[in-house]
């Protein structure tokens, strides 16, 4: 019982207050862009994985801010950037209630399902901003790191209309770089010291995202359509609800294995036999 809840611990994201709008888990592991990613070879990205593979996405409302949570494999920041972090470069698209706004994110040709209002830049060296969709700052935001693998973003609600659970998220995470196209760090074809490798047409690494269906990371990547994803379509949201009966599950499996390589199972089945079939020769000891 010890491990289970020790391992809930570890799953869960980090405790805030305030009320949680918006949650999502992204699928760990995922960190390869299209599918065929590979990170750039200069030791700063040691261990060369983890490092843009972003697990679990949350929005809340919390005092005077909205807070948008991102927790990632792994967070170095080999440059010492203010903020704690130097690698990740994140786009947060959001939609609201209101069909105000575009589909279209002209610096990197991003099409999305739905019209976004504001679009949200957490980035190292105090880039990070607030912007609505046509572009225009409506505020220089602080973000930093909480823990060793999260980092939070702190939208003032002065400048945005009042969050709901209606609202959508399309969130893209790259690699920073201060000479590439809007910031990001290029994919090219084969890896090099400072770009990834594994070709592709835009430069993310790893997106918010289902594991499967039409909306799947490597799906959007390639057909070049972004979904803003509804915390309210239950498939897409994973709790430790779910964590939890798959841990119970998986304990009660592994106990009855045990138990069976070591006591067996002492039970007899008996088969009521019609009449006739214990008149054949043998009929009943093959089936008792």
């Amino acid at each position: 019982m010890i491990w289970f809840l020790i391992l809930l611990l570890v799953l869960a994201p980090p405790a805030i207050g305030g009320e949680m709008i918006f949650e999502m888990a992204d699928r760990s592991g995922d960190d390869f862009g299209e599918g065929s990613l590979v990170y750039p070879t200069h030791i700063s990205f040691a261990p060369y994985k983890d490092l843009f593979d972003l697990t679990h996405f949350t929005a809340t409302v919390d005092g005077e801010y909205l807070l948008l949570d991102l927790v990632f494999g792994e967070i170095t920041n080999p440059w010492k950037a203010p903020e704690g972090f130097f690698h990740q470069h994140i786009l947060v698209f959001i939609g609201t209630e209101t069909d105000t706004g575009t589909k279209h994110y002209e610096p990197l040709g991003l099409v999305f399902n739905e019209p976004y209002a504001y679009v949200v830049r957490i980035a190292p060296w105090s880039l990070s901003t607030l912007r609505n969709y046509e572009g225009q700052v409506l505020a220089q935001i602080t973000v930093g790191t909480i823990d060793a693998q999260t980092i939070r973003a702190y939208i003032p609600l002065e400048h945005i209309t009042k969050p709901t659970r209606s609202w959508r998220y399309a969130v893209l995470v790259g690699g920073y770089d201060a000479f590439g196209r809007d910031l990001f760090r290029e994919v090219l074809a084969r890896n090099t010291d400072w770009e990834f490798g594994g070709g592709g047409s835009f430069p993310f690494v790893d997106i918010l995202a289902p594991s499967f269906g039409k909306e799947k990371q490597q799906d959007q990547l390639r057909q070049g359509l972004f979904y803003l994803q509804d915390s309210r379509q239950g498939p897409r949201t994973y709790g430790l609800l779910a964590v939890a009966v798959t841990l119970l599950l998986a304990g009660f499996v592994a106990g009855a294995f045990v138990l069976y390589r070591r006591y067996g199972f002492p039970f007899r089945f008996r088969l009521k036999l019609r009449r006739r079939e214990h008149n054949k020769k043998g009929s009943v000891s093959r089936w008792n």
